[in-house]
């Protein structure tokens, strides 16, 4: 009686031991030992919160235009008002748009009339995963509020930056998934049946990796209807990035894939007669997810700027949509930028996105390497 006690609290221990010193669990301890990794992990999470949450964190509507407020610059939110008294509920001065008859320029100067900021305030009607809803987390019932100004439409920044950062990480996510799929299939099999087939997959993949990125994506996207709809032409848009991009990882996978293929395990489940497909699927491709982890939080950045880069020269995202890309098309000239300097607030959600994805890909790589040293 005492020793199957005894074997089933060894069984037991046995169980948690395993568990507790699986690989990714001792993945994840290293990376909580990063400070960059983790630096980028929540920043990572915090931008995919924007993005999920981001009509109900603007304040108007993305598409609405103020057609008196043009190159409206940003209002500060204050808490203290002219007079030194403090006030709880923060505020912001409304701007009077002046000109100088000599240079004929436009100058904007905070008046006495302060607007408050209310939050859970009813605007615009959004639809958020199909339901309809008109509560936003801040605003004004007079629609005077616009931290970071507005463009030359009159339409709000910080409105459409948020709804931006929506649209460009799906269209990330989109053209990185597809392409790890599709590198996968290439990959696994090339790398598992060899011969032939390998020959031929690894000649159509280096003649994808043979062309230069950028005139390709010119010639492609120059292909797209221009007066397709824009969600039509969003999708094509992504289909172009997978086609130059799913070759890369289809060549590491399948160096991954040769250095498992021939393990004991690999070779166990063989003679138990496994279909080809059950180990490719079960036992090859779960080796390879800490290579496609990594591999993922490496591309959606070069995918961002990537996008950002085509819409802002007008050959990506195509209007209504609006996405990073997009907002800084509208500061193409010198003249838009100095006299609206504010519409280039885009550059800094795209800086802080490539280093959060940056951090987060440097930190995934060391926690998943077993000799990696953790400082």
């Amino acid at each position: 009686m005492n020793s199957n006690k005894e074997n089933l609290t060894l069984n037991a221990e046995a169980k948690n031991y395993s568990k507790v010193n699986s690989h990714w669990h001792l993945s994840f301890l290293r990376l909580k030992k990063n400070r960059y990794g983790m630096f980028g992990f929540y920043s990572v999470i915090f931008i995919f919160l924007l993005a999920i949450f981001a009509e109900f964190l603007s304040p108007h509507s993305y598409k609405k235009t103020y057609p008196d407020k043009l190159y409206y610059p940003p209002q500060a939110l204050h808490f203290i008002d002219n007079e030194g008294n403090f006030h709880l509920r923060p505020f912001v001065y409304d701007l009077v748009e002046e000109m100088d008859m000599e240079t004929f320029e436009f100058t904007f100067t905070e008046s006495e009339e302060m607007i408050p900021v209310y939050f859970f305030i009813r605007g615009d009607e959004y639809s958020f995963f199909g339901i309809k809803s008109n509560i936003r987390l801040f605003g004004n019932t007079n629609g005077m509020i616009h931290i970071l100004g507005t463009d030359n439409m009159g339409r709000d920044i910080l409105s459409r930056m948020l709804i931006g950062t929506q649209i460009t990480l799906l269209f990330a996510m989109i053209a990185v998934f597809a392409s790890l799929i599709l590198g996968l299939i290439v990959g696994i099999s090339s790398g598992y049946y060899g011969g032939t087939y390998d020959l031929i997959a690894q000649r159509v993949t280096e003649f994808a990796l043979s062309f230069p990125a950028y005139p390709l994506y010119f010639a492609l996207v120059a292909l797209l209807p221009r007066r397709a709809d824009e969600t039509v032409v969003f999708v094509l848009f992504a289909g172009i990035i997978v086609l130059l991009n799913w070759a890369s990882i289809a060549r590491e996978i399948r160096g991954k894939t040769f250095l498992v293929r021939n393990l004991e395990f690999v070779r166990a489940a063989r003679a138990l007669g496994a279909s080809r497909s059950r180990i490719m699927i079960q036992h090859i491709f779960p080796n390879t997810l800490s290579h496609v982890i990594v591999w993922t939080s490496f591309t959606i950045p070069s995918i961002i700027l990537v996008e950002t880069f085509l819409s802002f020269l007008g050959v990506g995202v195509q209007h209504p949509m609006v996405s990073w890309g997009v907002m800084l098309n509208q500061v193409l000239d010198i003249q838009s930028f100095a006299y609206a300097p504010w519409m280039m607030a885009p550059v800094g959600m795209i800086i802080f996105t490539v280093l959060a994805f940056n951090a987060f890909g440097d930190g995934i790589r060391d926690a998943v390497d077993p000799y990696a040293v953790t400082k």
